[in-house]
């Protein structure tokens, strides 16, 4: 998997992960997700998505556009 694969489906992952989870969605800024929560769930279900090269690592290049997609890039 290379890291623009990974990128260009971020937001089909995020609306399954949103629909699998019963999450609110679209963020309005009322509610917090939570990226381990998603990370466990992507893991779990689409383990490729998670392996690609980055600095410093994948996990945390998912939870930059995270929290980008949820609007919490506040916190970072």
């Amino acid at each position: 998997m290379k890291k623009g694969e990974a990128e260009a489906a971020m937001p089909h992952l995020l609306d399954k992960w949103v629909e699998h989870a019963n999450e609110p969605w679209p963020p309005d800024g009322l509610y917090h997700y939570s990226f381990g929560t998603f990370w466990t769930w992507l893991q779990n279900n689409h383990h490729p998505y998670t392996q690609f090269r980055a600095v410093p690592n994948a996990r945390y290049v998912m939870e930059m556009w995270f929290d980008r997609m949820t609007k919490q890039a506040w916190r970072n």
